[in-house]
């Protein structure tokens, strides 16, 4: 890897992370059932993370990073592509694997935290 693909990763996960930010973090002051972000549901319902436990600033904070991350590194993958539906349909197809596998070890981590909060 080059200086240029260095910064530019740096670049784009700033970015996507202030983004995120500020769209989920800092706008979601208090854990709500009813108003949680759908990515924060998966970790609970499907991975049965206790998000109260470990706290919920925390757990978000974390998905911000994680999420930030997964999303520079799938542009990253793509941004040498040429045409814009090449890059789409790899984006959407690189998309689930990436959630899946992030997930998975985001809730081993998670479950970690639980268990060590006790």
């Amino acid at each position: 890897m080059n200086r240029e693909t260095i910064l530019l990763f740096i670049i784009f996960f700033v970015i996507i992370y202030i983004i995120y930010y500020f769209l989920y973090v800092r706008k979601q002051i208090k854990y709500d059932k009813k108003k949680l972000p759908s990515d924060l549901r998966i970790l609970e319902v499907y991975y049965k993370v206790n998000v109260k436990k470990i706290g919920y600033k925390r757990v978000l904070k974390i998905l911000n990073f994680v999420n930030s991350l997964m999303l520079t590194t799938i542009m990253m993958m793509i941004i040498n592509l040429d045409r814009f539906i090449y890059k789409f349909l790899l984006a959407l197809v690189l998309m689930i694997p990436f959630i899946w596998v992030t997930y998975y070890f985001l809730a081993k981590y998670l479950k970690y935290l639980e268990r060590k909060s006790e």
